[in-house]
C-alpha cells in the first residue's frame, strides 16, 4: 500500500491510499484525531476542494508532504517545514506545523 499524505490548513495531517491504475486521484482521506486515523467525509470534500482550488478553499490550504515528513508529524506532532515544499510553503519561507488534537503513539510507527 502506497500512501500520500496532505498538511490540511497548516494543523491537520491526512492521508489517502494511492492506486498504481489511478495516477491522480481525489478521494475520501483518512484524518489523524488523537493519534487514530478517522474518516471525515466533510474534511474530505474540504481538501478535495483546496487540490482544485475550488469554492472557499485555494490550493495554499493544502501541502503535499513525503512519508518522511508525515512521519515526523506522527511522532511529534511539530516540525518545521523548509521552503518550497509544495503550495503552502510556496513562498520559500520556513514554516512550522504543530497539528491538532495530536496524541503520542503508543509504540513507534
Amino acid at each position: 500500500m502506497e500512501y500520500h499524505y496532505y498538511i490540511f490548513m497548516e494543523h491537520r495531517l491526512a492521508r489517502f491510499i494511492k492506486h498504481p491504475d489511478q495516477p491522480f486521484t481525489l478521494g475520501e482521506y483518512e484524518w489523524l484525531f488523537n493519534g487514530e486515523w478517522k474518516k471525515d467525509a466533510d474534511r474530505s470534500r474540504a481538501l478535495n476542494d483546496a487540490r482544485m482550488h475550488y469554492g472557499n478553499y485555494s490550493v495554499s490550504d493544502q501541502d503535499h508532504i513525503a512519508p518522511e515528513v508525515a512521519e515526523e508529524l506522527i511522532q511529534n506532532g511539530t516540525v518545521v517545514l523548509q521552503g518550497d515544499i509544495g503550495y503552502g510553503t510556496f513562498y520559500r519561507e520556513p514554516k512550522t506545523i504543530q497539528l491538532s488534537d495530536w496524541k503520542k503513539p503508543n509504540k513507534q510507527i
